[in-house]
């Protein structure tokens, strides 16, 4: 594979072994940095006189190319040897804080293997809550073989549960960054704001949150929360959407979309949960008539359009944290004459 990097050897393995220990699990973790997903951790138990030429290719993960990794992990698991991986949710990592989720996800990985090991090799974090003797490396992913190989479990399985979350949350471009704060994903987070995997914890998240829901002066993002909200919202409901940010000089309309035979134009009103009143009770009466001009000019100018058409309103509450408390639809919420 080309590395020139020198590699990780059996050397604490073999101390162990000559100890009486012969079921040593290697462990490290990917994913304590990233702004969003998981955190994981791999566990591999290297055989006694295991020696496949592949072997020697092992390094810790962040020295390796993906293409490099898949290979590895794929020889892993081809060779039968024993691993296990374990997935702490972005919502843990919240309540519990990284370390205490990373221990987790290292200790779900440990009990998730074929056979309890004896003993366990874990790169840099002590794990005295696994009740099996152990020894933390600091750089263990370098200078230990088990240890790197878990390394790679760990560090290739979050990147497919990041590529599967690349396709339910796009914008973010989660198949590239892997939830890391790139300088892309940065810029993606504060355009679209953040969705249901990023976690908010996280100095970054959280300040953007603040700015979002709290300050005045942040009410577009607030906005736009919403809208995406409305749209998932209605959708779910089976309503087409046709436009979303519809602009004429009369006005705009946020969603149009079909319900049935019918034409709806949606005005969603989104508030913090600690802002007074309720989002419907935000839009005076100018605006409906706003509204209306605004959906006149859109017929006038599609010839493809059903007859009879309404004016509804969506009402989202939003809490501190950027979560939807509370998401309505108000049928008919400004009458149109039809």
């Amino acid at each position: 594979m080309g590395i020139s990097s020198p590699p990780p050897t059996f050397t604490e393995e073999s101390a162990l072994r000559s100890q009486g220990h012969h079921l040593i699990a290697g462990i490290d973790e990917a994913g304590r940095g990233p702004l969003a997903g998981p955190v994981v951790a791999g566990a591999v138990v290297v055989p006694d006189d295991f020696s496949p030429p592949w072997l020697t290719d092992v390094r810790d993960s962040k020295q390796l190319t993906p293409r490099q990794r898949d290979k590895l992990f794929s020889c892993i698991q081809e060779a039968g040897v024993a691993w296990a991986s374990g997935v702490v949710s972005p919502q843990e990592v919240d309540s519990l804080g990284i370390v205490a989720a990373t221990r987790k996800a290292m200790l779900l990985a440990v009990q998730d293997l074929p056979e309890h090991p004896s003993f366990l090799l874990i790169d840099a974090l002590p794990l005295p809550q696994s009740g099996t003797p152990f020894k933390a490396i600091v750089k263990g992913d370098q200078r230990c073989l088990s240890i790197a190989a878990a390394s790679i479990v760990a560090k290739v399985t979050r990147d497919r549960i990041m590529v599967e979350e690349d396709v339910r949350y796009p914008g973010y471009a989660f198949a590239v960054n892997k939830g890391y704060p790139t300088r892309a994903h940065i810029e993606h987070l504060q355009r679209l704001g953040p969705c249901l995997i990023h976690r908010r914890s996280f100095a970054p998240v959280r300040a953007l949150l603040d700015g979002n829901i709290i300050g005045s002066t942040h009410s577009r993002k607030l906005g736009e929360l919403g809208e995406r909200a409305a749209r998932g919202y209605i959708e779910r409901m089976g309503f087409t959407i046709l436009d979303t940010s519809y602009r004429c000089p009369y006005g705009e309309v946020d969603i149009i979309a079909l319900d049935g035979d019918s034409l709806v134009f949606l005005e969603v009103r989104t508030r913090s949960s600690n802002a007074l009143g309720r989002p419907e009770e935000s839009m005076p009466l100018s605006k409906g008539r706003k509204l209306i001009a605004t959906a006149e000019t859109y017929l006038q100018s599609r010839t493809d359009l059903p007859y009879q058409w309404r004016i509804d309103l969506i009402a989202v509450d939003v809490d501190r944290r950027g979560r939807i408390t509370r998401i309505e639809r108000t049928e008919n919420a400004v009458s149109n004459g039809h």
